[in-house]
């Protein structure tokens, strides 16, 4: 093997542990998520992040992040499930792209204004994000999301931006 050989070899194996630590992280989000430990949440981001999650507006900062994050902690538990799939993550240096596909299999819906335990409701939605490498590790530097499926978020056009 040659040096050039050997120089590209090594680059490649960095691609690949990079892209795998980009997995870990947002898996590893998604588990928070689900598990409510919204405390934690705003350590996934940098510091100079970007969220634009579903209906809540676009939120700039860890701070910012951390608050929204924060409120979601009085929400009522729902009996969720979540299930994080088909990642496609491009890793270019120090900075990377990822798209996620996501389910929530819900165990309990309102009706009615009360909650029932029901089997069978689900929802699809799409993380768009982009990642960068800080000295802490990678990072979520900007976060989109949106549900798709059944019934998808309406941009002002009516339609998802995901359609």
């Amino acid at each position: 093997m040659t040096a050039d050989e050997f120089k590209t070899l090594l680059a490649r194996v960095q691609t690949l542990e990079d892209a795998e630590s980009i997995r870990t992280l947002h898996q590893e989000f998604t588990r928070a998520v689900a598990d409510r430990g919204f405390d934690i949440l705003a350590g996934f981001f940098t510091e100079d992040a970007v969220i634009d999650l579903r209906r809540h507006g676009e939120m700039s900062g860890r701070e910012a992040i951390e608050r929204h994050f924060a409120g979601m902690a009085d929400a009522p538990l729902t009996g969720a499930g979540y299930v994080l799939s088909s990642p496609i993550v491009r890793v270019n240096g120090d900075v990377a792209s990822g798209e996620w596909t996501w389910h929530r299999l819900l165990a309990d819906a309102l009706v009615a204004g009360r909650p029932v335990r029901v089997w069978g409701v689900w929802e699809e939605g799409r993380y768009r994000c982009s990642y960068r490498r800080t000295e802490d590790g990678w990072r979520i530097s900007r976060m989109r999301f949106r549900v798709v499926l059944p019934e998808p978020d309406d941009s002002p056009a009516g339609r998802s931006d995901d359609e």
